[in-house]
C-alpha cells in the first residue's frame, strides 16, 4: 500500500472533522479541482484508509447516561473461545466497544446504559450468563474530560 502524501493527509484531516463536506468545498480548501479530490477519496476508500462514514450521536440525548468499562477475564483462551466471546459482544447492543487486550484481563468493554437499573438488567440477564467468563470488574465513568474521534495526520 502506497504511503499517504501531504494532500491525502490534509484530505483525511478535513473529512474526519466533517465527512459531509462537499467535493467543491474540499477542492477550495485544498486548492485542487474537483476531479482529483474525488479520485483521491475513492482511492482512500478502496485502500482502507476510510473505513466508513458515520454520524456520532450524543448518548445522553438518547438516554444513555451511564458509561461503564468492564474488564473481563475468560476461563478458556483458545482461538475458538476468543472468537465466540467476540461474536457474543457483537450481538449485545449495550457494548459499544470491545478490545482484546493483554495484562490482567482479557477484554475491555465500553458499555452504555440508561441508568444503574438498566446496567443491572444487562449484567444479570445478558452478560453474566455467558459461560466462558471467569470474572469481571466494572468501572463507572463519573465524567468525560476528553473524547476525541479523529486523528491528526
Amino acid at each position: 500500500m502506497k504511503a499517504l502524501d501531504e494532500i491525502d493527509k490534509k484530505l483525511l484531516n478535513v473529512l474526519q472533522t466533517n465527512s459531509r463536506i462537499t467535493i467543491r468545498e474540499l477542492s477550495e480548501k485544498l486548492f485542487l479541482s474537483t476531479t482529483p479530490i474525488h479520485e483521491r477519496i475513492k482511492k482512500l476508500e478502496k485502500n482502507g484508509y476510510i473505513k466508513q462514514y458515520i454520524t456520532l450521536v450524543d448518548p445522553k440525548m438518547i438516554g444513555k447516561k451511564l458509561i461503564v468499562y468492564i474488564s473481563v477475564s475468560l476461563n478458556k483462551h483458545t482461538k475458538e473461545a476468543i472468537d465466540e466471546f467476540e461474536n457474543q459482544m457483537q450481538n449485545m447492543d449495550e457494548v459499544m466497544e470491545s478490545f482484546y487486550i493483554s495484562g490482567s484481563s482479557d477484554f475491555l468493554l465500553k458499555v452504555y446504559c440508561n441508568d444503574m437499573d438498566d446496567f443491572h438488567h444487562f449484567i444479570t440477564n445478558k452478560f453474566s450468563v455467558i459461560g466462558n467468563i471467569t470474572q469481571f470488574y466494572s468501572s463507572f465513568v463519573m465524567s468525560e474530560n476528553k473524547v476525541k474521534q479523529n486523528f491528526v495526520l
